[in-house]
């Protein structure tokens, strides 16, 4: 009964974000078939389905087994005693049955007071006040219990994954085909309109609701689409309407100019003995912004808000094909911290993250609207400069000085510095792209070597002198 593909598509997403921004290594999503209300034994649910990622093929068969071997869970293995906010920790030897498909993590943990070798972190999927699934976290890369921050990040991501789960069970009850009784009967939540002649005959209350005009403006509408958005029309007007086999997505424009999206049906009725037409619209704006926002974080880095190599795969193709249609040039800059292992290593991985971020802030003030910047590894920035040629010295050299200025006041205790390589695409060479990123990151690893070559010269110039070094 449930659209599983779509399903399968939220939980995906829902994991990658996890992979990509949170410091968990392992994690399994799931969506249970029916909600679980928490501390109550007698409710309880199987998985409908699951996604995973950081799991070994091993782990992933014995995971999926169990999983779809009927596994019952209840809302007493969710007590408050375990809550984290509005997520759950589990320490090793709380763990209730249920995590047992969860492999515990085969790390040693040092941190005093951290993480463990069998805890679990569970992000729920809320529907007030019952959960209709979660993301259960395993083997943080700090070995640390999620902070209060990192906490909020998951809760977000899950909120989001709870409206599109409810959506998408939702909307798959629409797939039946339906009399003008059921629909008066059973779907009072959805819109619906009888059309007769090119004029709404009906309209019940959940469609004046969702267009904001009273049924007597829906009377007189004339003709009867007017509310539907210019572009969308044609998808819902047909002189001779038929029963529709899928369903269709429109832009609707309430009477207050707010545009809403609207999945239709329409069906074939009789109303007063005569052929009429049903349409059922159903309200999923909410859940077209919950797809757009899920998108964009799968393509955008949180930590710096650059674009990530998903992003980068697809779009640089783009940018690739209009400097050809226009013969005009663009650069690929290869961008890389110096030192700043050091900074992981002394001062922390929560110090490296606002170290990490401030630089890259530094860096988007330092170009163009047009240009764009891509995370492509742990402190490796990509950035793409359209309609540049390989003249960056200038750029590079104001780069670089922003940034040292900027490390200068806000970490001082270890000298971090950026080095940049770049190569530039022209129509006379015509390179590919990973000619293109092999040609800048063969540049790069050359000033870095200068630049590591050079700091060396100053330090032991420093000692001979008998002075001490300064940044």
């Amino acid at each position: 009964m449930y659209d599983r593909t779509l399903i399968q598509r939220i939980l995906g997403c829902v994991t990658d974000h996890a992979a990509s921004s949170s410091l968990f290594r392992r994690g399994v999503a799931l969506c249970f078939q029916t909600p679980i209300a928490p501390e109550i034994s007698t409710s309880t649910s199987e998985i409908l389905d699951f996604a995973s990622f950081g799991l070994s093929d091993l782990e992933l068969q014995r995971t999926s087994s169990r999983l779809r071997d009927g596994l019952q869970i209840s809302g007493d293995q969710f007590p408050n005693s375990r809550r984290l906010g509005n997520c759950y920790y589990y320490p090793d030897r709380s763990r209730p049955d249920y995590l047992n498909f969860i492999h515990p993590s085969k790390r040693r943990f040092m941190a005093l007071g951290g993480w463990t070798h069998g805890d679990s972190f569970v992000v729920p999927f809320w529907q007030s006040p019952s959960m209709i699934g979660q993301i259960i976290l395993d083997d943080p890369n700090d070995g640390k219990i999620p902070s209060h921050a990192r906490r909020q990040r998951l809760e977000e991501v899950a909120n989001i994954a709870a409206v599109a789960l409810r959506d998408a069970c939702d909307l798959e009850a629409l797939n039946e085909e339906h009399g003008l009784l059921r629909f008066f009967a059973d779907y009072a939540m959805t819109g619906l309109l009888v059309v007769q002649d090119q004029n709404i005959r009906y309209a019940n209350d959940q469609m004046v609701q969702i267009l904001g005009y009273d049924k007597t403006d829906l009377s007189r509408m004339n003709p009867w689409w007017n509310f539907v958005h210019p572009d969308d029309r044609p998808l819902l007007w047909t002189p001779d309407p038929t029963p529709m086999e899928s369903k269709t997505r429109i832009r609707a424009i309430r009477k207050d100019g707010r545009v809403l999206w609207l999945v239709s049906c329409v069906h074939s009725v009789l109303y007063g003995d005569t052929h009429a037409s049903a349409y059922q619209f159903y309200d999923v704006t909410d859940r077209i912004k919950a797809e757009e926002l899920l998108k964009e974080k799968a393509l955008r880095d949180p930590l710096t808000g650059f674009r990530n190599r998903g992003y980068f795969d697809d779009a640089i193709q783009i940018e690739l094909q209009r400097s050809k249609r226009y013969r005009r040039e663009f650069t690929l800059a290869m961008a890389d911290l110096a030192n700043f292992k050091q900074v992981n290593d002394q001062l922390g991985h929560q110090e490296g993250d606002r170290i990490l971020a401030g630089i890259a802030g530094v860096v988007r003030e330092g170009l163009r609207d047009s240009d764009w910047i891509v995370r492509y590894g742990g402190d490796e920035f990509l950035l793409v400069l359209p309609e540049t040629g390989s003249s960056l010295d200038g750029l590079i050299s104001r780069l670089t000085q922003s940034v040292d200025a900027w490390c200068e006041d806000h970490c001082s205790q270890i000298a971090v510095g950026i080095d940049f390589g770049w190569a530039t695409w022209t129509a006379a060479a015509q390179q590919t792209i990973p000619d293109l990123i092999r040609t800048a990151d063969a540049m790069l690893y050359e000033r870095k070597a200068q630049h590591k070559e050079n700091q060396n010269r100053s330090v032991s110039a420093s000692a001979d002198s008998g002075g001490s070094e300064t940044r």
